[in-house]
């Protein structure tokens, strides 16, 4: 699976359009509808990572960009692609301090509305803190809504620095445009010197209109990272069990390193997620989708 994070917006939210590798009419039943539980689980796994992504590259470049040109005045503004980023007081000392994403209104962006950081202190020092609110903020035809909150452990020794994005009360608009709520959180490391991201754990858990339940976790052996020179996350893999009235009935894997080249880990959208089922044992299937990009 390659590209995570965040795409499968394609086949998510109006129908789970993968192509399958494997199959058969003979293909015995999951006792789950794959479709809408694929779409569903993807949606929940890749929108928080993109939130989590968006805020957290806002929190850094307003520092590097405050730092580079020097700048103390009560407010600055600069532009991340379509993205203006507005942040108060603008100086690397005065706190708490209001960074601002406002995404704008043209729908054919990956986002439209704001998202605002109030942050408690610099993030590179264990302890800060940030909150997001989130104004009218849309992606993937999902209104972004939740208690959500970033919390710093400071710089390891490795020369990254090493946050938990908690998340509460997340709405998320799933298969037939209906809602879905989740709640869980992402340890991450921001390499310095490399600029790679690694997502060190991660647990997400989701209920859809249905009542099946989600639980989205990260693979501790195989991370997933999305590097400085890449869009995407082109290594890792995620599992999501799937439950229906409380019981184990499916898993979802997703393998973020598979390319369609043949050679793991490129920079490209190619992802698989792999299907099985619990209910019977004898069905296994293998799907291919499109990653999202992180923009």
């Amino acid at each position: 699976m390659k590209k995570l994070l965040i795409t499968l917006s394609i086949l998510i939210i109006f129908g789970f359009t993968l192509s399958s590798c494997l199959k058969d009419a003979a293909t015995p039943d999951p006792g789950y509808d794959v479709s809408q539980t694929g779409a569903n689980s993807t949606q929940i796994l890749e929108t928080p990572l993109d939130v989590y992504l968006q805020a957290d590259r806002a929190i850094r470049f307003q520092r590097d960009s405050i730092i580079a040109k020097h700048i103390n005045q009560s407010t600055f503004s600069f532009k991340i692609g379509y993205i203006n980023l507005t942040v108060s007081p603008a100086d690397s000392t005065t706190f708490p301090k209001t960074i601002t994403l406002d995404f704008g209104s043209d729908t054919t962006n990956a986002y439209t509305g704001k998202m605002i950081i109030t942050m408690s202190g610099n993030m590179r020092i264990a302890g800060s803190k940030c909150t997001i609110n989130y104004q009218n903020l849309i992606t993937a035809h999902s209104l972004i809504a939740g208690n959500d909150s970033i919390i710093s452990s400071g710089i390891n020794a490795s020369g990254s620095i090493v946050s938990r994005y908690n998340m509460h009360g997340g709405h998320l608009n799933g298969y037939g445009n209906k809602a879905m709520t989740y709640d869980g959180r992402i340890i991450a490391k921001y390499n310095i010197s490399s600029g790679a991201n690694v997502i060190d754990s991660m647990e997400i858990k989701g209920n859809d209109f249905d009542k099946v339940g989600y639980r989205l976790y990260s693979v501790a052996t195989y991370k997933l990272q999305i590097n400085k020179d890449c869009n995407y996350f082109n290594t890792g893999v995620i599992s999501s069990d799937i439950s229906i009235n409380g019981i184990l009935t499916g898993n979802l894997g997703y393998d973020f390193s598979y390319s369609s080249s043949g050679v793991t880990a490129t920079c490209d959208s190619d992802g698989a997620i792999y299907v099985n089922s619990y209910i019977n044992k004898n069905y296994a299937q293998q799907y291919l989708f499109g990653a999202r990009k992180f923009e």
